[in-house]
């Protein structure tokens, strides 16, 4: 058997055991820094993304970052949109980035701003490569003044 046919064997045996999905995790949180803040992942679609938030008084900033899902992935660019706003209020931004997705965790986008104290603010972040399926994931968090 060859080397790229076994790979792929290995691969839907894996995904078929249940076990792949695990591995990919490990290999997500061992790939990159840890991320202080609140986080929250999408483990549907071509690939994993994650937003965190980093809240410190009257200042909120998002970031994004993701990771490919199969063991067959082929470096390549991806199209993302991070948008964030404050809930019933002003939009914080929105970057639109492509960004070359490697095998490990790629960071994704920045958006910071001020949170005004009592309110919340919302991070969405998106893959929007055409013919992919959703993988958006989104995260609330308050203001801590």
């Amino acid at each position: 058997m060859n080397r790229p046919l076994a790979i792929l064997a290995t691969s839907v045996a894996l995904t078929l055991a249940g076990a792949l999905p695990g591995t990919v995790l490990a290999a997500h949180a061992d790939a990159s820094p840890s991320v202080p803040g609140t986080c929250v992942t999408s483990y549907r679609g071509v690939v994993v993304n994650e937003i965190c938030a980093i809240v410190s008084g009257d200042q909120v900033t998002f970031h994004g970052r993701t990771t490919p899902t199969s063991v067959t992935w082929t470096p390549r660019p991806v199209p993302f949109r991070l948008t964030a706003k404050v809930v019933d209020g002003a939009e914080l931004g929105t970057v639109t980035p492509t960004v070359n997705v490697s095998w490990s965790a790629t960071p994704v986008g920045r958006i910071s701003g001020v949170l005004p104290c009592g309110s919340t603010a919302e991070a969405t972040l998106e893959t929007t490569q055409w013919g992919w399926p959703p993988a958006a994931v989104t995260l609330s968090v308050a203001a801590s003044c």
